[in-house]
């Protein structure tokens, strides 16, 4: 019978990739078998209660192999049917060329870019340790499964996650290894000579090989692979890509692209499928049937112990609870000083800290720099209820991570380091976006005034860079009350992610007042006038007032724009009081005035810093009040 499953995943995966003229069909043709033994004998999940928390993940970190995943969930009783199949690649189908998050489908993650499924799922398998640590075993006691290619192991961001994974001993966590040789420019070993099993050995994994067409070697290396708690596991499976082609398997030709009529045929007629490819025999659903049936009254059994647990148990109430509303305690207290906003924002998150046990996160080794440091208690395989993550020095995998954290479930969870890094975590902070998560990233030295360690590490095209993703908020408070407001919508259930922007330099506090409500529009008048309008981010809100009592004979109104890409020009319309508008923010003005519309002029900067203290920049630069009102005075005479 598991011949005939394998064949059915095979020939409906082929066929909705002919169908649609579109795809890759060659990695399902391959994993049909692993495929097949995950779905009918390991995963634990329910197709009555797709978004149970304590189910297992299924990461297809191979996410142009999406056809497998549709093939299994439908043959599984999932909520996609032959005709979504049938819409493969389409506009609006449920069936996208990668796959794209929707628990109630059972599609646990968005993947596609190589190597974001792997690093994301260990974020997902350390979500999975702390909650089981927070909640008991049984409540949260599952395993995070995957399918990587060769293309995701030669990605960086996977071989950071990877020694985390190492690092943490996240047992729990399951890759099996496409092992096919193949890319879509030839050989695999034409560009690596990577002795994978030793290399995921020396990093602290467990690894096992197998035949990726046999069933039994397959079966037998999951299980092994779930009784090794103290690694995680990588199984490399040996396959051939597009297997039972006659003249496309093995090769490049079938990684990316439709089999074609002729050789479609010939594929049927060599494994033996006669009939429509879209129609399958009863027995295919059956398999997968008695799993499901079995995980359905797992589910039931769970929930019954969960409810039990409920009512006797009033501490563990009151933490559930806490965290099935994803509402955060805000601290109301909070320290008036002269600071960088970094360190007013450390201050406070450390109180958010100590009143919130669901909200994790760390630094790229930065955190004495940073000062994002919510709790003393670091996670580790020796205290999985820490808080405070350590990610090293690994950018990419660390906003990776933080997906998978605040993707499990219901957790929040934030990675910081220095502003000009984001280029290294913008692929996983787009993803983030994509899929609608609340994902923290805390950016600190977030203009040139960070001062002696130069323009490598000056940001200047960043805020506006990060602004141009799609559903990202990007928030620069000024030193004042908005730091609060600032760190509360942070840690909002308003599932998209946002980046939060924090200086090096001290800054005086500025005590207005800002109801929250305004916060979350992203901008309002913070100092009232009609003859000149300045629009101001961050630490120029500052300067902004420095330039009002500079010009005291005219009337300035001030404008702070916490978070810039929540205006458009309609709103700015309605706040300005002046045609004269300026802009005050320490990086590239490209597309302020899509925020805000017309501009007098942008006090900003459009080419790399200097090494040079902050007193001197400013002066270099002309970003000084005094060259800023002069050149202010040059429009109102």
């Amino acid at each position: 019978m598991f011949d005939k499953v394998t064949k059915s995943i095979r020939v409906l995966s082929a066929a909705a990739v002919e169908k649609a003229n579109s795809g890759h069909p060659g990695m399902p043709m391959g994993m049909a078998e692993v495929g097949a033994v995950m779905f009918g004998s390991i995963l634990k999940i329910s197709n009555n209660n797709p978004d149970w928390i304590n189910r297992d993940r299924f990461v297809l970190s191979a996410g142009h192999g999406s056809m497998l995943l549709y093939s299994l969930l439908h043959f599984n009783g999932y909520e996609i049917s032959i005709d979504d199949i049938k819409k493969f690649r389409q506009l609006d189908s449920k069936t996208a060329g990668h796959p794209e998050v929707d628990t109630s489908l059972g599609i646990d993650i968005t993947t596609g870019p190589l190597g974001q499924g792997f690093a994301t799922g260990v974020g997902l398998a350390l979500a999975e340790s702390y909650l089981a640590e927070i909640f008991g075993k049984d409540v949260i006691d599952h395993y995070v499964y995957g399918i990587v290619s060769d293309g995701d192991l030669m990605e960086g961001v996977s071989f950071e996650a990877a020694e985390l994974a190492g690092v943490w001993n996240l047992g729990k966590l399951v890759y099996i290894f496409d092992d096919n040789n193949i890319s879509i420019d030839g050989n695999v070993d034409k560009v690596s000579i990577t002795n994978q099993k030793n290399k995921f050995e020396s990093i602290g994994w467990h690894v096992l090989e197998v035949d990726g067409h046999n069933e039994s070697e397959i079966l037998n290396a999951i299980e092994v692979s779930k009784k090794e708690l103290d690694k995680p596991s990588l199984i490399i499976a040996k396959s051939t890509i597009g297997k039972f082609s006659p003249n496309k398997q093995n090769t490049s030709s079938i990684h990316g692209a439709p089999l074609g009529e002729k050789e479609m045929n010939l594929f049927l007629s060599e494994i033996g499928w006669s009939g429509d490819p879209f129609e399958h025999d009863k027995d295919i659903y059956e398999y997968f049937e008695k799993k499901r049936l079995e995980d359905n009254a797992g589910y039931e059994s769970w929930k019954r112990n969960l409810d039990k647990k409920l009512k006797k148990d009033d501490m563990f109430k009151l933490l559930w609870e806490q965290f099935q509303s994803q509402k955060i305690s805000i601290p109301k207290s909070f320290e008036k000083t002269d600071v960088a906003t970094r360190v007013s924002g450390s201050k406070y998150l450390e109180l958010i800290g100590s009143e919130n046990k669901f909200i994790l996160g760390g630094s790229a080794d930065l955190a004495a720099s940073t000062k994002q440091i919510i709790s003393n208690e670091v996670y580790s395989k020796l205290n999985r209820s820490g808080q405070n993550i350590e990610f090293g020095i690994r950018e990419h995998a660390m906003a990776a991570v933080v997906n998978g954290i605040n993707l499990h479930s219901k957790l929040f969870a934030y990675g910081s380091t220095f502003l000009v890094f984001s280029d290294y975590m913008r692929p996983s902070i787009r993803l983030s976006s994509l899929m609608n998560l609340n994902s923290s990233y805390i950016f600190t030295h977030d203009s040139i005034y960070l001062g002696e360690d130069g323009p490598t590490h000056q940001p200047i095209e960043h805020l506006m860079s990060l602004r141009l993703i799609p559903g990202l908020d990007v928030i620069r408070p000024s030193n004042s009350l908005e730091i609060i407001h600032a760190y509360k919508y942070l840690f909002s259930n308003s599932k998209n992610p946002k980046a939060l922007s924090l200086t090096r330099q001290s800054l005086k506090y500025l005590d207005y007042e800002v109801e929250y409500s305004d916060f979350e529009n992203g901008g309002y008048e913070v100092s009232g006038g009609t003859d000149i309008t300045l629009f101001a981010s961050g630490s120029e809100v500052n300067i902004a007032f420095e330039l009002k009592a500079c010009l005291s004979e005219h009337s300035v109104q001030i404008i702070s724009v916490p978070i810039l890409n929540k205006l458009n020009k309609d709103k700015s319309n309605e706040l300005k009081k002046s045609n004269l508008t300026f802009t005050l923010e320490l990086g590239k003005s490209t597309g302020w005035s899509d925020y805000i519309g017309d501009i007098t002029e942008s006090f900003s900067i459009h080419t790399f810093g200097k090494s040079a203290p902050q007193e001197d920049l400013s002066e270099f630069f002309e970003l000084n009040v005094k060259s800023i009102e002069k050149r202010i005075r040059h429009y109102l005479d």
